[in-house]
């Protein structure tokens, strides 16, 4: 008794090697997903093809995808869009605008911004004034007379 593989396992495996792409990380499980598929595509056109003919073009359709792919998903991953600040909330701030709810006395104050309490440091200004960040030392915000 001898053991036929039928189109549709490859199919099946890539089934199930789209699901091991959607639970973890990285895109591998992707281009041997696209390999099974095409062996599968090409034992339902030829159905007395070899086992080692499958698995060599189960190996060379997943390199190829693999290798013509990549340039495609870098595109993807990189769209410009705004500067990542999540972890970074002092870099947030910079260029924002607002009114000093303290005055700044011998070049130091506080202010209070959002949840927070950020110490500024900036040309001595009277408790309204308009003021700008134009940098972030560590936990302090450099600010300068807005215009």
């Amino acid at each position: 008794m001898s053991f036929k593989i039928i189109f549709w396992y490859w199919w099946a495996l890539a089934a199930v090697l789209l699901v091991f792409e959607m639970m973890l990380p990285g895109v591998v499980f992707m281009f041997l997903a696209i390999g099974a598929l095409a062996s599968g595509f090409v034992l339902l056109i030829v159905s007395d093809l070899s086992l080692e003919f499958q698995l060599l073009i189960f190996a060379v359709v997943s390199v190829a995808s693999a290798v013509g792919l990549r340039r495609s998903l870098r595109r993807l991953q990189s769209i410009d869009g705004p500067p990542n600040t999540l972890n970074a909330r002092g870099d947030a701030m910079i260029g924002r605008t607002f009114v000093l709810d303290s005055p700044i006395l011998n070049g130091r104050g506080r202010v209070n911004l959002g949840d927070g309490s950020w110490s500024i440091s900036g040309p001595d200004m009277v408790r309204g004034a308009k003021v700008r960040v134009k940098a972030v030392n560590g936990t302090e915000l450099l600010v300068e007379p807005a215009p």
